[in-house]
């Protein structure tokens, strides 16, 4: 099985293996010393200006690391927690600052995107991930080389969170294939760390193990039970935000706090930010590198100093040596409360397995922030010393264990990590997938319309965090993706629609299909977008919708034509990606357009514009002989240009045509004026009383043909009757008629 390695992709550093008669986890001369296993998870750019405006080469590894402490702004790290994840992300907004490299959402895309930018270059975080892989598989290939395996490595399991959902497994999966790959299997960490540790093909014993797999940037625990070859999961928990990563943070923020009180700063993130920028960002990858090193220290030393190469500058501009100690007990109490997290996941993931706690047999312990003294005493401390094991490689057991699994050695039942959700109109959490069910998984489910005459049907998928809702009593729905089913006609309320998701987070991915249960032809399928420029126009959409609702002046007239125009652009819109994932410009270009005609549709200039041809055709077709023949003339005229306008979404002509409308209209003789106003009202009318309002039309019919035959006193006459009943009608509220685009059960 040469051609299919293992491979821990991982937050600060990865790992690969491979399954020959032992498992052998990869060296190489450019990984990390001494034991030259690790491969760090840094990509940077090598910069040709001061200011990193120009790319030189990239680099993957220490060398990237070692930018640090000179370009740090132009050296990626920890891009695994913005995997998968949108700029506008609560938690993204919340983090982010801290990164000295620059995040923003995608310059071509949502919210919902989010980009890094190295050497001046936009990248998504896939493309960051990519080069990490492209660089393990490098290496790999050539140790395998060494060993004397001439196969070229085409396959990988790569291991992730157990806690990750569908849009984080699907970008791992992307820069896989990005970095050349074939579709990888993806495998959970803890339960890679547990074949690493379990593995016994000849044995027969059972034994029921929850691993504690505390790594750089996220904190899994999962309950697993081994026999032999084979592995079962039933519970999981996790924090994508709890790591290594995090530790520093509480340290950084330690040495921040001890400076302001020695150097009597008022505001040191303040004087920190007024520093040059050249020493600004190499003083912020000084103290990074020497925070890190201090962390690595205290687990086996009392005491570390963090001593940064870059001083600081104060707020008067003056030099600032830091040398800050940091003693073992202190560092431990800032630490102390993630570790309570920690353990508080652990006990969510033994309680939602159903196993009572006494049935674990082993706890085991792996990853890099696994082999700090106060993690491990905290463990033996609320689990029993006798029970908790650190893993003898916490470092190299997720790979071990993919390798393993790539050498297609073991048997697993995997479970859904976390439960799956739709957004229906009278629930907002309706479960399609229960966290825990067994994996692969496909649910069918009947929905139905929430109104009459709808034409569009949103969905909206998303994954709730249980973990932020246990522990922090904050509810926190992660959106998966949407999708929108355009129907080809109006359809009654109560239409019944089936939604089926099929998912298999062995392979990453998370299908969704829409069909009319009377009509499966009329369908939608996707793996959702991304955050792409088809979700940017979908996204307007929805805006376009929101906006027309809330303005609360849409007639049953309005509503179809924002229908039929909407769904045209969804139609367009969902075609923009083809089967390889890729744009397709001409499907962007239709979009583009039939947006445009969506967008020009719902401005206050197509209303008015709207409003003035519609005003001028009834009076050249009714009402023409009360003009005189030069203003005949200019109506005729600006009808037409008005409609060509329309027609061609020119809403700078719109504008300037329904101006010079407004003034032909204060210009129409007093006659012309009152027909209009009644022509008006008697349309408000309709709506709430269409009985009457044939009436009233009738009438004002009459008045109309009295006035051709120049009987003034038969049409005032008539006139007079007409207005006292139209009055009550004009003070009346009009009901108003929204877009429906939801679902209810």
């Amino acid at each position: 099985m040469g051609n299919v390695v293992g491979i821990d992709l991982g937050t600060t550093n990865s790992v690969a293996a491979f399954k020959f008669a032992e498992v052998e986890v990869v060296t190489a001369d450019d990984n990390t010393p001494p034991e030259r296993k690790l491969t760090r998870s840094v990509v940077g750019a090598t910069s040709l200006g001061l200011g990193g405006d120009d790319c030189g080469q990239q680099v993957v590894g220490q060398e990237a690391y070692n930018q640090l402490k000179h370009d740090p702004e132009n050296a990626i790290v920890s891009i695994k927690r913005l995997m998968g994840r949108g700029f506008s992300d609560p938690v993204v907004q919340e983090h982010h600052s801290r990164y000295l490299y620059k995040v923003t959402k995608s310059t071509q895309g949502t919210d919902n995107s989010i980009s890094v930018w190295l050497g001046g270059k936009e990248y998504q975080p896939e493309d960051i991930s990519a080069a990490i892989i492209k660089k393990v598989v490098e290496n790999a290939q050539n140790f395998q080389i060494q060993r004397g395996q001439k196969s070229t490595i085409t396959q990988a399991v790569i291991t992730i969170p157990a806690y990750f959902n569908d849009k984080q497994r699907h970008a791992t999966q992307t820069a896989a294939t990005r970095a050349g790959l074939a579709l990888p299997e993806l495998l959970p960490e803890p339960t890679a760390a547990a074949i690493s540790y379990g593995f016994k093909p000849d044995a027969d014993d059972v034994k029921t193990i929850l691993v504690f797999d505390f790594g750089g940037g996220t904190f899994d625990s999962s309950i697993i039970t081994t026999s032999g070859n084979q592995f079962i999961e039933s519970g999981k928990a996790g924090d994508l935000w709890l790591g290594g990563d995090d530790l520093d943070n509480r340290i950084i923020d330690f040495v921040k706090e001890q400076v302001a009180i020695e150097e009597g700063l008022e505001n040191i993130d303040r004087a920190i930010a007024k520093m040059p920028y050249y020493q600004r960002v190499r003083f912020e990858g000084d103290l990074k590198l020497a925070v890190e090193q201090a962390k690595i220290q205290l687990s086996s030393a009392p005491v570390a100093h963090i001593l940064p190469s870059t001083p600081l500058l104060d707020e008067f501009g003056a030099t600032v040596y830091v040398d800050v100690e940091l003693r073992r007990e202190e560092f431990e109490q800032m630490i102390s409360p993630l570790l309570d997290r920690a353990i508080a996941i652990c006990q969510d993931a033994i309680k939602y397995s159903e196993y009572p706690e006494e049935m674990v047999d082993v706890f085991l312990l792996v990853g890099g922030s696994s082999q700090i003294p106060l993690v491990q005493r905290k463990m033996r401390e609320t689990f029993g010393a006798h029970k908790v094991v650190v893993h003898p490689r916490p470092l190299y057991a997720v790979a071990e264990g993919a390798a393993i699994v790539a050498a297609g050695l073991t048997e697993k039942v995997e479970t859904v990590s976390r439960d799956y959700c739709i957004e229906l109109v009278d629930e907002p959490r309706y479960k399609l997938i229960e966290r825990g069910a067994i994996l692969p998984v496909k649910q069918l489910r009947t929905f139905r319309t929430e109104a009459n005459g709808q034409r569009l049907i949103h969905f909206k998928f998303f994954s709730p965090d249980r973990v932020k809702e246990v522990l922090d009593l904050v509810a926190h729905d992660e959106l998966i993706g949407e999708m929108w089913l355009p129907l080809d006609r109006y359809y009654p309320q109560g239409t019944e629609v089936l939604v089926t998701l099929e998912l298999d987070e062995k392979m990453g991915y998370l299908q969704a299909t829409a069909t009319l249960k009377n009509d499966p032809s009329i369908r939608v399928s996707c793996l959702f977008s991304r955050g792409g420029l088809d979700e940017k126009i979908c996204k307007q959409v929805e805006e376009i919708i929101q906006n027309l609702n809330q303005a609360g002046n849409l007639t049953d007239k309005g509503v179809a034509e924002a229908n039929r125009l909407a769904s045209e652009v969804i139609v367009a819109a969902n075609q923009i990606l083809g089967l390889d994932g890729k744009v397709q410009p001409e499907q962007l270009k239709l979009a583009e357009e039939k947006l445009r005609k969506l967008q020009a549709f719902a401005s206050e200039d197509y209303d008015l514009a709207e409003f003035f041809a519609s005003e001028f055709e009834f009076i050249n077709s009714r009402c023409d002989f009360l003009l005189p023949h030069a203003q005949k003339t200019r109506l005729q005229n600006s009808a037409q240009q008005l409609r060509d306008a329309i027609a061609t979404d020119n809403l700078v002509a719109m504008q300037k045509l329904s101006a010079n409308a407004k003034t032909e209209t204060d210009n129409l003789p007093e006659q012309v004026r009152t027909i209009l106003f009644c022509k008006d009202a008697i349309a408000r009318v309709q709506i709430t009383d269409p009985n009457q309002a044939r009436v009233m039309a009738g009438k004002l019919e009459e008045i109309l043909a009295y006035l051709e035959q120049d009987n003034s006193y038969e049409s005032e006459k008539l006139l007079r009757e007409l207005l006292p009943t139209l009055r009550p009608y004009l003070a009346q509220e009009l009901p108003t008629v929204n877009i429906s685009t939801g679902l209810t059960r």
